[in-house]
């Protein structure tokens, strides 16, 4: 029965007693605006940590700080100099407990893991499964350090939203273009690296340090390490860029229940005018682009060295075409810009998701066969704009590498029919290189440049064979083009440095004769908005505007095609609200 007993070392009380002084004063340097309430509540959890530290050392007879325990130690080291680097550097806000807990009962977790397998366990590979779990307790300040290094900023939830419904070939493409394949394999390497020096250390420690200690009950042990675990395990879920992720999993399982929810306010949008807007069948046409910025693009831009949109320069100054001067994506990411670009939801207003109405339902609603073409991989059910396209009565998915495989559906749509039609490609977004074909090359420099004014050129040969195919065989009256965000050819198109060339974007429209003389007040409406400022946030009520759908699900001052509209850029915002308009560097005030 000696084996089984208790006894509690003086070093093991001022071990925990060291824990619990590290932590009160991490706390206590950086929190300054915690309310007494706290505060105290912070010193019980600490007390509790620093009792569980010293209940941990007499369960496995050795000291915390104690060689043996080097790289679990090395864990607490590192979560708590995090904690500093978030508070002192990143200055995204003070050190939360969240951190220090995570740090400090994790590595006493690894402590009793190691402890379980010296003494239950002869598989050898245990130990090299327990550092692939110290490992990926690591990883979260790693991915933030190096997202910091990268925009100097901190990870936001609308990225993570991203992540987790990003595929692997669009993860290929986005670390090879912004990260590089030798300085990926370079740090995958360097991880590896440091792994196999942590194991060897660890080896080397243990064969040094031997217990010859007689090993505790293992069900006593597997209990302290499952109650001892459970902490940093449950933290972490709520930490740091771990905790968005498990957000946006929320938010996507929620929106998932789109199509049911919508069902029954279709029955009750009620059209003002159910008058189409031009007598004979036709065909309105939206296209949303995709990582395209107005400032690398020749017609917004003509000292632009790469002349990457012939066409569009040729259109610029046709009475047909309007080009809006000053359009900006609401967002910079995909996900959060067409959940809004499609949908009464905008960054003006509060409503939500579930609760707005979208522009296929309203096109349905006005008597148009809605069809959704796209060229993105996946087939991923809970991303908002999947679930606006699975409103459509017709969904299309070509399997084509390139967006020019869309147009092969082109010849499917009935001409006799009214058609309203969403193509979403992968247009500008990286890999930049991927997105045209060789043969289709027409900038020859070595540089990232000459990529991205290619697969704008490429995008520029899509809306001309879409225009005229339009024109030429389902008497298309309307065509929009607009880019979901910018891009910044060095960092892409994350929000967290909110630089303007992230969501500066191209957007024009294209109106049938039989519109501009059938719908005079719009059409010069219009036409004089083309220098309005405007987010794509309110592509939905200007479509509507635009059809003659006003309706229940409808709003004025968000139309461009409406007399009501007024925005200028001291009232628009971007970044999901989080920034003004008339803070782009670019605007002359």
């Amino acid at each position: 029965m000696k084996k089984y007993m208790f006894e509690i070392n003086h070093l093991y009380v001022f071990d925990g007693i060291i824990i619990l002084i590290l932590m009160l004063t991490l706390f206590f340097a950086t929190e300054t605006n915690v309310s007494s309430a706290g505060k105290g509540l912070f010193i019980r959890k600490s007390l509790v940590c620093a009792i569980s530290i010293i209940f941990m050392q007499v369960l496995v007879k050795t000291r915390y700080f104690h060689p043996r325990w080097f790289t679990q130690v090395l864990i607490l080291i590192w979560w708590y100099g995090f904690a500093l680097i978030k508070c002192f550097i990143m200055e995204s806000g003070s050190i939360f407990e969240n951190e220090i807990f995570i740090g400090t009962y994790g590595s006493a977790a690894f402590i009793v893991m190691q402890y379980y397998g010296e003494k239950h366990v002869k598989w050898h590979m245990y130990l090299l499964l327990t550092n692939l779990l110290k490992f990926i307790l690591l990883l979260p300040p790693i991915v933030t350090v190096i997202h910091y290094l990268i925009y100097g900023a901190p990870i936001t939830y609308e990225e993570m939203f991203a992540v987790y419904h990003t595929n692997y070939r669009e993860a290929v493409e986005w670390l090879s273009t912004y990260i590089g394949t030798t300085k990926l394999v370079s740090i995958i390497l360097l991880m590896i690296a440091v792994l196999f020096t942590v194991i060897k250390c660890e080896d080397m420690l243990t064969k040094y340090y031997v217990d010859c200690s007689e090993p505790r009950n293992k069900f006593l042990v597997l209990l302290v390490l499952i109650l001892i675990s459970y902490y940093p395990i449950v933290t972490l879920s709520k930490t740091d860029w771990v905790a968005h992720l498990f957000l946006a999993a929320n938010y996507s399982k929620q929106i998932s229940q789109y199509s049911e929810i919508i069902d029954n306010s279709y029955n009750i949008v009620e059209l003002y005018n159910t008058k189409k807007i031009v007598d004979m069948p036709h065909t309105i046409i939206m296209v949303i682009g995709e990582s395209a910025c107005r400032d690398k693009m020749k017609v917004y831009n003509t000292d632009y060295p790469y002349d990457n949109t012939p066409w569009m320069s040729e259109c610029f100054c046709k009475a047909d075409f309007i080009f809006f001067k000053n359009a900006y994506g609401c967002h910079s990411l995909t996900q959060q810009v067409l959940e809004n670009a499609l949908t009464e939801k905008s960054q003006y207003n509060d409503k939500k998701l579930l609760e707005s109405m979208n522009i296929i339902d309203i096109a349905k609603k006005k008597g148009y066969k809605t069809y959704w073409i796209t060229n993105l991989s996946g087939s991923d059910t809970a991303t908002t704009f999947s679930l606006i396209a699975s409103r459509a009565d017709y969904i299309f998915n070509s399997v084509d590498k390139y967006d020019d495989g869309m147009l092969n559906y082109l010849s499917e749509i009935n001409p006799c029919d009214n058609n309203f039609i969403v193509f979403h490609g992968n247009g500008c977004h990286a890999a930049y290189n991927c997105r045209y074909p060789e043969n289709r090359k027409v900038f020859d420099e070595n540089n990232i440049e000459a990529e991205y004014s290619n697969s704008v050129k490429y995008v520029d040969d899509f809306l001309k064979d879409i225009y005229q195919y339009g024109v030429e065989h389902l008497n298309m009256q309307v065509m929009l083009y607009y880019s979901d965000h910018g891009e910044n050819l060095l960092t892409g198109h994350g929000p967290s440095d909110h630089d303007f060339a992230k969501v500066r974007i191209p957007m024009f429209l294209y109106l049938g004769k039989d519109y501009q003389i059938q719908n005079k007040e719009k059409y010069s409406t219009l036409l004089k908005q083309e220098t309005a400022f405007f987010t794509n946030d309110m592509i939905y009520n200007t479509v509507c505007g635009i059809l003659s759908a006003e309706s229940n699900y409808y709003n004025s001052t968000e139309d461009i095609s409406n007399s009501s509209y007024n925005m200028q850029f001291n009232d628009l915002y971007t970044f999901g609200g989080k920034v003004k308009v008339n803070q782009d560097p670019f605007i002359k005030k």
